[in-house]
């Protein structure tokens, strides 16, 4: 099998990957939770991927829609937003250390795995980025879904705080 056959086979597993871990993480009394999320997190980095593929930081090599987009559909549309609703629907309520674990856990194994399928695939290339400027962008769109979602259910009662 080629190399770029493995790599879209990479990218089609990560998907599959994700909407399982959606399917089973989200409860169904959260759904309607983890839409607003999502749709959130999917605007956030919709736009600011396609800002930095214009800008020439990053380029998708190996994406889905080549004519209709030069950003990954996957990464940007799909598999981000998934994650942004797995970190803000089991988001700690009590214990700090736990809050400041979780804070800092997801973007770091996220950008760790996103380093390695830059040096190992053609999916993403670096070209004038570095694996921190995908930390603090990954952090910081994570938090402002986390204030985002915590303003829109405060008076929900359902208890989401930070």
């Amino acid at each position: 099998m080629s190399e770029i056959a493995m790599d879209r086979v990479l990218l089609i597993s990560i998907n599959l990957i994700t909407a399982v871990i959606l399917v089973f993480a989200v409860p169904k009394d959260k759904l309607r939770e983890a839409i607003v999320i999502f749709l959130f997190k999917q605007t956030m980095t919709w736009s600011f991927g396609l800002l930095v593929v214009e800008w020439g930081l990053i380029e998708y090599p190996i994406r889905e829609f080549v004519k209709a987009s030069a950003t990954s559909f996957s990464f940007e549309y799909f598999i981000y937003p998934s994650l942004c609703v797995l970190f803000n629907l089991h988001y700690p309520n009590r214990n700090r250390w736990k809050k400041l674990g979780w804070i800092l856990v997801f973007p770091t194994v996220m950008t760790i795995v996103e380093v390695i399928i830059e040096r190992n695939t053609e999916l993403i290339r670096y070209i004038h980025w570095n694996w921190y400027w995908s930390w603090i962008t990954l952090w910081l769109t994570f938090m402002i879904s986390r204030v985002y979602f915590v303003w829109m259910y405060k008076q929900s009662g359902k208890g989401y705080r930070w």
